[in-house]
């Protein structure tokens, strides 16, 4: 797992083929105005998808992982917390589901890092990651793009 804030998304191009298109994509783009849903950038090996939606206590968020993507999401305006731990003998509590490429796991207490505005995390498949929940006592209305990098 990475997080960075989007003016060192330079250090980052270079880890896989498709990053350097990935961020320019976040960097090209008025994120705050496009179209909400999925956004092809490079047929089904690169792709975004654009959302809004309300944080959450953490009990009714849920913990996944991918096989085949890699997710680099950005903040586009909002802020939440991620929990995050390695993958390592957590068994998955529904099956792998192959068109929407994810697992859920029921875990609490994960470490957790606050995803603001202009930052960005990229989970890899054994990152186990956990989005959506709050941070404060009320929830908070945000914008994110979540890029699915094929591995």
């Amino acid at each position: 797992m990475i997080v960075d804030k989007i003016e060192n998304y330079h250090l980052y191009s270079g880890i896989h083929k498709h990053f350097k298109k990935a961020f320019d994509f976040i960097l090209e783009n008025d994120l705050k105005t496009i179209a909400l849903g999925k956004h092809q950038i490079l047929n089904d090996d690169i792709f975004a998808i654009v959302m809004e939606y309300s944080t959450q206590t953490a009990e009714l968020c849920k913990s996944e992982t991918h096989k085949n993507y890699i997710d680099i999401q950005y903040m586009i305006h909002g802020e939440e917390h991620v929990g995050f731990t390695t993958l390592h003998q957590q068994k998955p509590t529904t099956p792998y589901n192959t068109e929407g490429d994810f697992m859920f796991y029921d875990l609490e207490n994960l470490p957790e890092f606050k995803l603001s505005s202009s930052h960005f995390a990229i989970f890899f498949p054994d990152d186990i990651h956990k989005t959506m929940i709050q941070t404060m006592e009320e929830p908070n209305h945000l914008r994110k793009v979540v890029i699915k990098v094929r591995k």
